[in-house]
């Protein structure tokens, strides 16, 4: 064994008794390999849970924080497909998908500088929002990057510099709280990385010192790496390749050595299945269906649409290492995926664009006919999506829904105006970096805490009143009434070790029941079930999921809101004596 080998295998030992003694308690909730967060929504985070054969630490891998880092959501979604011989995995591939199908670096804000406190603003702040949670069952955190350049400590030329990023593995500190050597951990993984990789595409180590009042980086403060280790108080670092190497498939595969490196240094042993770069570096075919029509891999079909026409798609992902998100769009409104909500054509639509994690892979050619459409007859009519459901509002009418549940201002039925009808929800805020009043065709997930406070009015019920109003030009001004009411809990079925429990939701209270193995079954509720959530604990708790209560266990139970992971009230399951 040489030196360097002998160091590297000393270094990981070190480190993995380390991590044992900050490791999390085993999950007590049998999570499915995959579960969704904020399914049904245009911003879905979906993560795995790998399980190894043999106990062990937990690690969390994350890609695809910001979209324009194509190399780490692909690396990351390899790595969904590892088998785990020693202890667990969590990994999210696509952290921000709305910016991986728009290939952009953010949408509103940077998610990866919204981790220094808990915002409640945008879409990103609730992927956050459910981030931080699941680093609370990690023991370690790597998070996968795409970088300009090539960091290098000192300056070499405008590509190899200190402000660059690309080919480094990034720390915060290199010792952190006098237990946690992130320097120690990086360099053994170096030694190891680069023997295979030529001199100019080398990794560095590259420490940021965000802690330092002297750091050129205070921007880091904001960021997941420096919240992991300040807050969850666990090991955190990032992987980053460079996007000026053209070769996509070989930096996915340098991204997945060295995090399998890093894996190994904190006790996680995993087999990752060979792939092919060329395969990694081409767009994934998509089984893709828009009203009831298949559309051929990379080809076109042809769509018989007219005013007052349903949209609907559906589709599967590929089966290949690289599964694509995939997306069906128009271009008047690039952000929603008619994948997951439907649309009604009002105005003349164009074409439909297929993307597969935001590469146009096909399209749909719409033919317009004009003739036959929707007239309307009497007052202004609005047509509203709650929920997936479509809705038709009489103007001065009022439109009830819950705190949770997602709105799009779809138009106006039947309308002579021109095209672009202006529905503007007062007191949300869309598109903060152009807001021009304009909120149809937007999701709006109705969490009135993150609305302007003098737009709304005490309602009923314990509810808020807003307005939604067609600021068209050259259309007389008219609008409807917003109800938003609380979404309330009754009581919880679990089916228990003695059969069926039903127990009544005390927000802040305590219910014992027997020890025994339990399963979380069904809600009363005054909405639909699938916009609540539950967590036991640090666990999530997913419907139909088991948890163990066990003699003299106090579990607390949160529920939430699905759509925004905002808790709604907790209570105490209470163990009795057997």
């Amino acid at each position: 064994m040489t030196s360097i080998r002998w160091r590297g295998f000393c270094l990981s030992l070190l480190a993995a008794l380390a991590l044992m003694a900050l490791a999390a308690p085993a999950l007590a909730t049998e999570l499915p390999p995959r579960f969704t967060f904020f399914a049904g929504t245009q911003y879905p985070l979906d993560v795995h849970f790998l399980r190894g054969k043999e106990p062990g630490p937990t690690v969390m891998v994350q890609g695809g924080i910001q979209g324009d880092e194509v190399s780490g959501y692909l690396a990351a979604q390899i790595l969904t497909r590892a088998q785990v011989r020693k202890g667990n995995l969590i990994v999210i591939p696509r952290a921000n998908v709305p910016t991986v199908l728009a290939k952009k670096r953010q949408i509103n804000v940077d998610l990866n500088r919204r981790f220094d406190q808990d915002y409640n603003t945008f879409f990103e702040d609730r992927l956050a929002r459910a981030i931080r949670f699941l680093l609370r069952r990690s023991d370690a955190f790597i998070h996968l990057h795409e970088g300009s350049g090539f960091y290098h400590p000192t300056y070499v030329d405008g590509l190899r510099n200190p402000g660059r990023y690309g080919q480094s593995i990034i720390i915060d500190t290199p010792l952190y709280g006098g237990r946690i050597n992130l320097a120690q951990v990086a360099t053994s993984v170096l030694d190891e990385l680069n023997t295979s990789i030529v001199p100019a595409w080398q990794f560095k180590l590259f420490n940021t010192d965000t802690f330092s009042t002297r750091t050129a980086h205070p921007e880091q403060r904001k960021s997941l790496t420096y919240h992991a280790l300040s807050e969850a108080g666990i090991p955190a670092l990032a992987i980053e390749v460079s996007k000026n190497i053209s070769q996509l498939g070989w930096k996915v595969r340098q991204q997945v050595r060295a995090t399998c490196l890093i894996l190994a240094q904190y006790g996680v042993e995993v087999e990752v299945p060979d792939f092919n770069e060329q395969d990694v570096e081409r767009a994934q075919a998509l089984s893709v269906v828009v009203n009831g029509q298949p559309l051929p891999p990379g080809g076109e079909i042809v769509l018989a649409l007219g005013p007052g026409s349903r949209i609907e798609a559906s589709a599967v992902r590929g089966a290949s290492l690289c599964d694509a998100v995939p997306a069906v769009v128009a271009p008047d409104r690039p952000d929603q995926n008619l994948v997951v909500a439907p649309r009604l054509a009002l105005n003349r639509i164009p074409r439909l664009d297929v993307l597969a994690d935001g590469d146009r892979v096909g399209s749909v050619r719409v033919d317009w006919n004009e003739a036959g459409g929707p007239k309307a007859s009497g007052g202004v009519l609005f047509a509203c999506w709650i929920n997936g459901e479509l809705r038709f509002v009489p103007e001065g009418g009022t439109l009830d829904a819950l705190e949770g549940d997602q709105l799009l201002l779809e138009g106006v039925w039947g309308a002579t105006g021109p095209e672009g009808e202006v529905l503007n929800l007062k007191g949300y805020v869309s598109q903060p970096l152009g807001n021009d009043g304009q909120d149809a065709g937007q999701e709006i997930i109705l969490d009135t805490g993150a609305f302007i406070g003098r737009y709304l009015e005490k309602a009923g019920g314990g509810g808020v009143l807003c307005r939604v109003v067609r600021e068209t030009p050259g259309m007389r001004r008219s609008e409807f009434a917003l109800r938003v009411l609380p979404r309330e809990i009754h009581a919880l079925r679990l089916d228990g070790p003695s059969g069926e429990v039903v127990v009544p939701w005390l927000a802040g209270g305590s219910v014992t029941l027997p020890p025994g193995r339990y399963r979380l079954a069904d809600v009363w509720s005054n909405g639909p079930r699938d916009k609540l959530l539950a967590t036991t604990g640090n666990d999530l708790a997913p419907w139909a999921s088991g948890f163990e209560l066990r003699p003299g266990d106090n579990l607390p139970l949160t529920m939430r809101q699905a759509t925004t992971f905002l808790p709604l009230g907790s209570m105490t399951l209470a163990a009795g004596s057997l």
